[in-house]
């Protein structure tokens, strides 16, 4: 199951100052090659929330698999009060009929369905 997890980097970009402009996550899963993605987890969030869910859902049934990059950005300014990071989960967006046609090995959902999580830099407050 290990070769279906997900490569994530986080890219933290700053202006002349030093100052934290945003975040840039980037991932790249093993998945169906059939498969079309979405992501979800971009935009501000709610002040109490630690880890931001960051989502790669994908659809696809084939038993070939192929790699699939998907970035997510996050502006300074959407970050919560008491974010700490991101947790980014691969999920099967198919209908539980089509999930019981799959192999098991295609429906990673994250390692002990905890996901990746990367950590923010210290001091962001």
């Amino acid at each position: 199951m290990k070769k279906y997890v997900p490569y994530v980097n986080m890219e933290t970009v700053k202006d002349a100052d030093g100052n934290i402009e945003k975040f840039v996550v980037r991932t790249v899963s093993y998945l169906p090659a059939d498969s079309k993605i979405s992501t979800s987890g971009e935009g501000s969030i709610a002040d109490n929330v630690y880890y931001r869910p960051l989502t790669v859902t994908y659809t696809g049934t084939s038993s070939d698999f192929d790699y699939f990059k998907a970035d997510f950005t996050i502006e300074r300014k959407d970050v919560g009060l008491l974010e700490r990071g991101v947790n980014v989960k691969v999920v099967n967006g198919e209908t539980m009929e089509a999930s019981a046609l799959k192999s098991s090995a295609a429906s990673y959902s994250g390692s002990n369905d905890k996901g990746v999580i990367i950590d923010y830099e210290g001091g962001l407050v």
